[in-house]
């Protein structure tokens, strides 16, 4: 998990254009991510873990760390 934590957050400052990121950032309030922004994220983070992210995963995502455990969570049950 630990890797894929650091993973996400290299991918959340490439997309967000950001320095400082922490597994416990806040999406909206500390990097005021708008949806396009999400998805835009989304479809990076698919395309680096080769995976598909389902959508609905934004009701259940707050801060960085979030982000981190929905994508190994879907790597696990990938198998």
């Amino acid at each position: 998990m630990e890797e894929i934590l650091e993973q996400v957050i290299e991918i959340v400052k490439e997309t967000m254009d950001v320095e400082e990121v922490t597994p416990e950032t806040l999406m909206e309030d500390e990097l005021g991510i708008s949806s396009l922004e999400f998805y835009e994220l989304l479809n990076n983070l698919e395309s680096a873990f080769g995976i598909k992210i389902p959508e609905k995963i934004l009701s259940n995502v707050e801060t960085v760390e979030d982000i981190a455990y929905e994508v190994n969570t879907i790597l696990e049950r990938k198998g």
